[in-house]
């Protein structure tokens, strides 16, 4: 666990509301700027279309020797309502610079579909993944996933699929390892929040949306991260899931990161001299 004695935190009872920090002004922009540097100097493929929905798009970072090298597919956070991959290019700087490959998502928002719509784009999204790693010059056998917020959610969605039952010629393992950061994986309290006006969930669609509700379908191992000062409801969140999932067979790790918020999390985890992306990359060497 990546944390020492802490004063109180900060916000310990907002509940799910992130708002109060202001990312659109305080996160995003720094992120966006970092990004563009980023995209500008690195050889890269922008938004190519997986094929599924009016935002199906992706953007592919490949790292030195591609067709031999881990492949990270990362999906933006948002409440599944606003957020673009333009923002997270960063993300991939660290991978691609320590021989990654990097994929960031782009799928359609709630209220215009519903979330289950969501999970079944993203879905779809690495089916063409697959299909496709030759045409992207990847090596599809070593495909890994990750996500922060709603993407984590999403991640975790990915990570209790039946890929051989959802399409024919997929593997069981088709994700090899995932990391998971400040996500939500029981949609259940979500029904009495106010965000649920644009969600509309329902209890028989946060149950089948909740990644908890599902058995196990992989034993790819997971690294599950929550910053130190974000609500009681995300590190309940957090700890659920690595309590529901770790088993003998399963490598789960749970992992507290100091001081930061649900937003500062995330320049943490894009340094590549931190602890957690350090943790995130030894991840990928578990596979089998």
């Amino acid at each position: 666990m990546i944390v020492s004695d802490a004063p109180a935190r900060p916000d310990r009872d907002k509940g799910y509301d992130v708002e109060f920090l202001q990312p659109g002004a305080n996160y995003r922009p720094k992120w966006g700027s970092r990004s563009d540097v980023f995209r500008r100097s690195s050889t890269c493929r922008l938004d190519i279309s997986y094929g599924h929905g009016p935002r199906g798009f992706l953007d592919y970072f490949p790292a030195a020797g591609a067709r031999h090298a881990p492949t990270v597919i990362f999906l933006h956070g948002g409440f599944w309502q606003k957020g673009d991959k333009s923002f997270y290019s960063f993300v991939a700087e660290p991978y691609v610079n320590r021989g990654v490959s990097c994929i960031t998502l782009n799928y359609d928002f709630c209220p215009s579909v519903r979330l289950s719509a969501i999970s079944r784009q993203v879905r779809a999204a690495l089916r063409w993944i697959w299909d496709n790693g030759d045409r992207l010059g990847i090596d599809r056998n070593r495909l890994h996933i990750s996500g922060h917020s709603a993407g984590a959610h999403l991640s975790a969605m990915m990570m209790v699929t039946d890929w051989p039952r959802y399409a024919d010629g997929l593997p069981d393992k088709l994700l090899k390892s995932a990391v998971l950061i400040s996500g939500l994986y029981d949609l259940a309290p979500l029904l009495h929040e106010p965000a649920n006006s644009q969600l509309r969930l329902d209890e028989d669609e946060a149950r089948e949306q909740s990644p908890i509700r599902h058995p196990a379908a992989t034993d790819a191992p997971q690294l599950i991260a929550c910053g130190q000062q974000e609500s009681d409801v995300f590190h309940a969140q957090t700890s659920l899931y690595a309590s529901t999932f770790s088993s003998p067979s399963r490598v789960v790790r749970h992992c507290l990161i100091e001081d930061c918020n649900h937003f500062d999390i995330m320049d943490v985890y894009a340094d590549p001299d931190s602890e957690l992306f350090g943790k995130a990359l030894a991840l990928m060497h578990l596979e089998q």
